[in-house]
């Protein structure tokens, strides 16, 4: 599926677990998020039958976040396909030390569940979880290459979560900031820490998009997005169902979860 904009085609890859948008301009192509590791077949089939460009005309590699569904197939793409990889500056601490290595192999895991429960045959999860980013990014920089993209720094499902936002189209990825789940708008599993998601919640609603990508639901066209945000922020203030309470009970073990004394 793709969208047309009039700065660039927005290319639509239904990845193992998440939505993938890979953004063609007429002479290079960045990919919002890498997928699962078992996600890299996906975008090379896309990428060499769809519209007959090799996977190595991706130019960057932007990683939201360092969960599975998202910064799974980064690694090896840039070590296939030399294809430079940004990310927050912070982003290599979530699976570092010890805590670190057990809560990348416990979210794996869930992860396996997620795709399990969603009817999906058994494919590789496990990845690297340490990425060392190409160009680290800070809140409000544009991104390399591409400085029609703004990066902000948006904390809450981790502490190094970044989404992009293109003020030109309107246009924002917001990675897990909301998963459309059956048509229901719902917090990303965890919220780690829902005070900086609130105020990540305000940053996104001041924007209002009109077109909003999410990893988890696909394109939403809306001419409220501000009022979407912050019916999240209203979420984050009920209580946790069982589903929540044993996805929190199982995501505390990051070294940078201990640092914020949670």
């Amino acid at each position: 599926m793709k969208i047309s904009f009039s700065s660039f085609t927005l290319h639509i890859i239904e990845g193992y677990m998440s939505s993938l948008y890979l953004v063609e301009y007429d002479d290079s192509m960045l990919l919002l998020d890498s997928g699962c590791i078992n996600d890299i077949k996906r975008i090379e089939d896309y990428c060499n039958q769809v519209f007959n460009r090799p996977p190595g005309d991706i130019k960057l590699a932007v990683v939201s976040h360092m969960h599975p569904d998202h910064a799974g197939g980064a690694a090896t793409l840039r070590s296939k396909y030399d294809i430079p990889i940004a990310a927050h500056k912070d982003v290599d601490l979530w699976y570092s030390k010890l805590g670190g290595s057990l809560q990348h192999k416990l979210d794996c895991y869930m992860a396996m569940g997620v795709a399990r429960s969603n009817k999906r045959k058994w494919e590789r999860m496990l990845y690297k979880p340490i990425i060392n980013p190409d160009f680290l990014l800070n809140d409000l920089q544009s991104l390399p290459f591409f400085d029609d993209w703004t990066v902000l720094h948006t904390p809450g499902h981790t502490l190094h979560d970044i989404i992009l936002y293109h003020q030109q189209e309107s246009l924002l990825y917001i990675g897990d900031l909301i998963c459309d789940v059956k048509g229901k708008m719902l917090l990303p599993l965890p919220v780690m820490f829902p005070t900086l998601m609130e105020n990540s919640y305000n940053k996104l609603a001041a924007l209002n998009p009109s077109t909003i990508l999410m990893a988890h639901g696909g394109v939403k066209q809306t001419e409220n997005a501000s009022s979407l945000f912050l019916s999240m922020k209203e979420q984050l203030s009920q209580p946790p169902n069982s589903l929540m309470r044993r996805v929190y009970r199982l995501s505390g073990f990051s070294p940078e979860i201990k640092r914020q004394g949670i």
